[in-house]
């Protein structure tokens, strides 16, 4: 009979994520990970699999743990300005955060994209239901009467997509947050 489990997977899961946000695939060893984790390597290999598979599980936990947010602003009542205003002041708070690091997901696009089908497969799908929520509410906004039937809510929904993965590489720049304050205003005054 097999033994029960002597740690909180979730919890251990969770310091995966941590781990692989902080330093990336690449610079990940599996010694951080243990440490991260607070489990052994026999314990991580027999519950998660290989470092790849970690990866993979981590990064699910992630766009779980994140979808939630941006959902409720674009959901929700509020006019499209004042949500994508919220969505983006949202972002440039966590960035300029004591904590603050671009995305899971933008890093996982970047490092892993081109060389691991499985991490390019997720983004992808993470990217498209994004773009589809946008596209969505843009589409609301004009059947409302808050976008003007020239917009056209397929392009809007990448440009302002594009905008948020950009702040978080001009705010690992070293970028103020005068500055992204700046481009969060231009990009808005697009809608009119």
């Amino acid at each position: 009979m097999a033994r029960p489990k002597a740690f909180d997977q979730e919890q251990a899961l969770q310091g995966a994520m941590e781990t692989f946000r902080a330093k990336g695939f690449e610079a990940t060893s599996m010694q951080d990970l243990v440490d991260g984790m607070g489990i052994n390597r026999q314990s991580l290999y027999d519950t998660f699999g290989p470092k790849e598979a970690l990866y993979h599980a981590a990064l699910e936990r992630y766009l779980c743990q994140n979808r939630t947010a941006f959902a409720t602003l674009l959901d929700g009542p509020l006019p499209l300005r004042r949500a994508l205003a919220a969505q983006f002041d949202l972002v440039v708070g966590y960035l300029l955060s004591p904590d603050g690091q671009p995305c899971f997901l933008a890093q996982a696009a970047l490092e892993r994209g081109a060389s691991d089908p499985a991490s390019a497969q997720c983004v992808q799908g993470a990217f498209t239901q994004s773009l589809r929520r946008l596209e969505d509410r843009l589409k609301r906004a004009q059947a409302e009467g808050e976008l003007g039937p020239h917009h056209d809510p397929a392009a809007l929904a990448r440009f302002f997509q594009n905008t948020l993965f950009g702040l978080q590489i001009t705010a690992r720049s070293g970028a103020s947050r005068a500055d992204l304050e700046a481009i969060v205003r231009v990009n808005l005054s697009v809608l009119g």
